[in-house]
């Protein structure tokens, strides 16, 4: 049936492709990104047995992954166009699908407008509104976006302050705990030139529940997030540096990741609090055969109940480029999540070797095609029970450990 489905939505692509022509449709950018592969593992207990990975390597209750050779199946693609205009005025609109490991999962991720050019002092600024990957920003070597408050919404972006760009957003995301309808208040301002080559982003977000009226009194129905981005570029690279400081139902959250629970926005469950944490995040350019990617985080989250965790992640990805389109890479990387009630601390390490052959020379060289082997000793000595907002308790039988191999091979590419 979701193939049927999946071929009644191409179908109908292809039909209404020819009239994009005839109607007022201009300037059209098609973009997308995919990673696609198999991972296989020497562990029964992994996928029933099967001998694949249906999982991420990661430490548990902890966030993101080292994902050279160590993440799951995705693609998105789309396209966006102008579809109408009057003199410097003019409407695009954005639409995009994505799907994870079942090709018939087809689903409409983004769908967006916005206009441009509506206000004559402020030529780049431009009025949005609908369902969008909203400025997000994420450490990519370990698969997290520390940023993210992607949803339905409406907004002003880009509007010219003189010394840097406000945005300002009224966001419609749902909570992570119970699902009530939430609304968050998106303000920033960036592109604050500190010099030629570095700049600063300052962002405030506050949400709270559209429903706050909860029987038990300790419910958190609100909270608010500071953020603030220092990005330097330089002839040997580049380094991000991001500090977080989150309250209540935003300790710890806004953050994504493939290999997280989702903790996004904790409302709707006893989680009054706060956390503070740092991404410092990278690339080295040493000479033109050898780079390295590079990543350190920290984050505290204190809550009233005990509940909170501190999490540490430091990892390097260091690429040698034997010729234009062929190179090798080796990522080491090393994670711990440490239970605030002392329930004790999981950890992992992970050093994973990659043959690829790519676009060109560089860590960021894309399409890039990969043959991988990986090593990993992963130590649990805690967890929730399963569940993502669950009391954190010690392992009945103590401390469990993995020693795990995986091998296979993927793609990665972006345009």
């Amino acid at each position: 049936m979701k193939q049927k489905m999946l071929a009644k939505a191409v179908g109908i692509a292809l039909v209404l492709a020819p009239l994009a022509s005839q109607a007022a449709v201009e300037n059209i950018t098609y973009f997308g990104y995919a990673k696609w592969g198999n991972i296989y593992t020497d562990n029964d207990d992994h996928n029933n047995g099967k001998g694949e990975r249906n999982d991420v390597i990661r430490a548990s209750e902890g966030y993101g992954n080292y994902r050279l050779g160590n993440e799951l199946n995705w693609w998105e693609a789309g396209l966006k166009a102008d579809v109408w205009q009057n003199g410097d005025a003019y409407f695009d609109t954005t639409l995009y699908l994505g799907s994870g490991e079942s090709w018939g999962d087809v689903s409409i991720i983004q769908m967006w407008s916005a206009g441009h050019g509506l206000f004559a002092s402020q030529p780049d600024a431009k009025v949005w509104a609908g369902e969008r990957f909203y400025r997000r920003h994420e450490v990519h070597m370990i698969d997290i976006k520390y940023w993210d408050t992607s949803s339905t919404g409406i907004g002003i972006e880009d509007w010219d302050l003189g010394f840097g760009n406000g945005h300002i957003a009224w966001m419609a995301p749902n909570s992570s705990a119970d699902g009530r309808s939430l609304h968050n208040i998106d303000a920033r301002i960036s592109d604050i030139a500190i010099n030629d080559t570095a700049d600063l982003t300052f962002g405030l977000n506050y949400i709270f529940t559209q429903n706050s009226s909860y029987e038990e009194s300790d419910i958190t129905t609100s909270g608010a997030m500071l953020s603030a981005l220092y990005r330097q570029a330089w002839d040997y690279g580049s380094n991000t540096l991001a500090f977080q400081y989150g309250t209540d139902a935003l300790a710890g959250g806004l953050m994504s990741a493939e290999g997280g629970s989702n903790r996004k926005y904790s409302t709707g469950v006893e989680h009054d609090g706060y956390s503070w944490r740092v991404f410092n995040s990278g690339d080295l350019n040493v000479n033109e055969d050898f780079q390295v990617m590079y990543s350190i985080a920290y984050q505290d989250k204190n809550l009233d109940n005990n509940d909170g965790e501190k999490w540490f992640s430091v990892g390097a990805r260091p690429q040698y480029s034997w010729t234009d389109y062929m190179a090798t890479a080796l990522e080491v990387g090393y994670e711990t999540v440490e239970a605030q009630n002392g329930a004790g601390t999981n950890d992992m390490y992970k050093v994973t070797v990659a043959q690829m052959f790519q676009a060109g020379k560089g860590v960021w060289a894309r399409p890039s095609l990969r043959i991988f082997a990986t090593y990993s000793e992963k130590n649990d000595e805690w967890n929730r029970d399963g569940k993502t907002y669950g009391t954190a308790m010690s392992n009945v039988s103590g401390k469990t450990s993995v020693d795990e191999v995986t091998f296979g091979f993927n793609v990665e590419t972006w345009w």
